[in-house]
C-alpha cells in the first residue's frame, strides 16, 4: 500500500504560512516515499481564493480545497485526537517525536517542522521550493518586469502586521511605520525602486523620498490606525500581492521587512540593515549624473 500524507495549515494562514507548510511535507515525504495531499482551506485569509487560482502545481504535490468549516473542524480533530478520518481513509496524527505510519495527517508547522527535521537528520536534501504564481498572474507580473525594468531596481518589501501582538514588526502603530520609513530613507533618493506594501501611508512616504518610485496599483480600503491599509480580504489584492512577489524577485537588491513569500529563494539578495550601503550600479549611477549636468 502507497503511503500517503496529508497536510493543513489554520484558516487564518497565509500564503507565506501556508507554502512553509507545503514545503516541509514535500522535503519529508520524497525522503521517506510518501504521496502528499495539501488540504487548502478556501478562507478569509487568502481572500477565499482556490489554490490554482493563486499558485502553479507543485510536483508531487495535489492541492485540494476545503471550505473554512472543513478547516476549522480538521484542526479541532487533530487537536483532540490520535487519528482523523478524512474521506474513507483513517489517518495517524503526527505529533512532534512520535513515529509516522503509512497514513499521515500533519496540521501546521508544529507537525510540518519536526517531520523536515526527521527527513534532513538523515540525508543531504535539496533546499526549499520557491512558490510560482499562477500562469495568469505570471503573464501580469512577466509584463510589470520588463515596462518598468525591475531588474535594474531595489526591491522594498514592507509587510505591515494588523495583529496588536506580533513579533513581525511593524505593526499598524504609527511610530512603528515612521521608524521602518526612516529606516529605509537611508537610501540615496536616486536610488530607483520598487515598492511592495499593504500600507498606503508606506508607499506615500517612500514615494516622496525616492525620485524614481514604480509599484503596482492596488486599492487600500481598510481604515486603521496609521492610515489605510490593504483588505487581506480583498481577491484583486491577492491576485496583486502574488505578481507584485514575483516582479519583487527580479530586482537586483531587496530589502524585506516584516516577511515575504519565497524569501529563502532571494536570501542572497536581501540587504541588512542599516541601508546605508545600498547604492546604484556604476552605470546607473553615470545616468543619474549626467541627468544632473542637463
Amino acid at each position: 500500500m502507497a503511503r500517503v500524507l496529508y497536510a493543513a495549515a489554520p484558516e487564518w494562514a497565509g500564503t507565506w504560512h501556508r507554502f512553509r507548510v507545503i514545503n516541509h511535507v514535500k522535503t519529508f515525504a520524497d525522503h521517506a516515499g510518501y504521496r502528499v495531499y495539501f488540504l487548502w482551506g478556501v478562507t478569509g485569509a487568502v481572500s477565499w481564493c482556490r489554490y490554482e487560482e493563486l499558485l502553479s502545481p507543485v510536483p508531487g504535490v495535489e492541492a485540494i480545497n476545503v471550505s473554512e468549516p472543513e478547516i476549522r473542524a480538521l484542526e479541532k480533530a487533530a487537536a483532540g485526537s490520535k487519528t482523523i478520518r478524512y474521506g474513507n481513509r483513517s489517518l495517524t496524527v503526527y505529533r512532534d517525536g512520535g513515529r509516522p505510519g503509512d497514513e499521515v495527517f500533519a496540521f501546521d508547522l508544529s507537525a510540518a517542522d519536526p517531520l523536515e527535521r526527521l527527513a534532513r537528520s538523515r540525508a543531504a536534501l535539496p533546499g526549499p521550493l520557491r512558490a510560482i504564481p499562477a500562469a495568469d498572474i505570471g503573464r501580469r507580473a512577466g509584463v510589470c518586469i520588463r515596462d518598468m525594468d525591475l531588474r535594474r531596481r531595489v526591491g522594498i518589501r514592507v509587510r505591515v502586521s494588523e495583529c496588536r501582538v506580533d513579533w513581525r514588526k511593524p505593526r499598524r502603530f504609527q511610530r512603528e511605520l515612521d521608524d521602518t520609513v526612516k529606516s529605509i530613507v537611508r537610501i540615496p533618493w536616486h536610488v530607483p525602486v520598487f515598492v511592495v506594501t499593504d500600507s498606503e501611508y508606506v508607499q506615500q512616504m517612500l514615494a516622496s523620498h525616492f525620485h524614481d518610485t514604480k509599484f503596482l496599483p492596488k486599492r487600500f480600503t481598510e481604515k486603521d490606525s496609521g492610515g489605510r491599509y490593504v483588505d487581506r480580504h480583498d481577491r484583486e489584492s491577492m491576485l496583486t500581492f502574488l505578481a507584485e512577489v514575483m516582479c519583487l524577485t527580479s530586482c537586483r537588491k531587496i530589502v524585506n521587512v516584516g516577511g515575504c513569500l519565497n524569501q529563502e529563494s532571494f536570501q542572497a539578495k536581501i540587504v541588512d540593515p542599516p541601508y546605508d550601503n545600498v547604492v546604484l550600479p556604476e552605470r546607473s549611477m553615470q545616468n543619474v549624473n549626467g541627468a544632473g549636468r542637463r
